[in-house]
């Protein structure tokens, strides 16, 4: 019965407990070190070319084992949100990955309230390095299932601090030490000209509505945009968020390859002085 109430978020946030669906998304979890209370399998889902990894788990695992049982496909199927169930859903606690006490690129969500775009935009900070997420109020729950399908792991993955007000948000940062930047069709410095080297967080907003007025006041936070060319107004929000994100990687990544390409050259003309 809970595992069929867990689709509400209001019964998620009451019980502490999500539901999880498909092979891929429970491996995931397994293997981030998020055990399952509950794991129904159908027959044909232990039979699956998908299901080897799930499997190898479970039999590397006893206790993860005495978890997990055979389940008749019309009950697994009845508990699906999909339209073609894979046969594998765990219901498990969820999980809690504090943020950290030093950060350096953060991205922050405001009221983005479709789940596929903030499953995207937190599998995009976790490809891109980021290390933490903060979600300000309005935000759609990251524990849905259409949010972690769209994350595919991320969540199990990236510190993440939900329920914060713009002002919450604001503190963390100077605690942290970050500057601030808000992504809007609208802003006159391009995602590329910010110096994303230094301690930096990106403000993604509601595809639907745009930035809170709270963030968009904020004149201490600059307003960036992703250029275009003509005829294209702006971009799905997941987009947007993603390029910046990968622009401050890039920087980053061209940053530490220059040190290290100088740290190199430093060392040779030594030894050459040596000789």
């Amino acid at each position: 019965k809970l595992m069929r109430r867990l689709g509400s978020r209001r019964q998620r946030e009451r019980s502490g407990m999500i539901l999880l669906e498909g092979h891929r998304l429970v491996a995931d979890a397994i293997e981030a070190g998020v055990r399952p209370e509950v794991l129904l399998l159908t027959e044909e889902a232990t039979q699956a070319p998908e299901g080897a990894r799930l499997l190898a788990a479970l039999a590397a695992d006893a206790a993860l084992a005495a978890c997990a049982s055979l389940a008749p496909q019309d009950l697994v199927h009845g508990l699906s949100d999909t339209l073609t169930p894979q046969g594998v859903l765990a219901m498990l606690p969820e999980p809690s990955l504090p943020v950290p006490p030093a950060a350096s690129l953060v991205l922050i969500l405001d009221r983005v309230s479709d789940p596929g775009n903030l499953g995207t935009l937190l599998r995009s900070a976790a490809g891109a390095g980021a290390d933490a997420v903060l979600l300000l109020d309005g935000c759609t729950d990251a524990w849905g299932l259409k949010a972690l399908r769209a994350g595919m792991g991320a969540q199990f993955r990236m510190p993440m601090k939900s329920g914060q007000t713009w002002a919450e948000a604001r503190s963390q940062l100077e605690a942290w030490g970050c500057h601030a930047v808000k992504a809007d069709a609208g802003g006159q410095l391009s995602h590329s000209q910010v110096d994303w080297t230094r301690p930096m967080a990106l403000v993604v907003g509601s595809e639907a509505t745009g930035l809170s007025p709270e963030v968009r006041a904020d004149t201490a936070c600059a307003t960036i945009s992703i250029p275009l060319a003509g005829g294209v107004e702006s971009l799905n929000a997941a987009v947007a968020g993603s390029i910046a994100l990968f622009e401050a990687r890039r920087q980053r990544d061209d940053a530490r390859s220059s040190s290290t390409a100088g740290a190199a050259k430093g060392r040779e003309e030594s030894r050459c002085e040596a000789r």
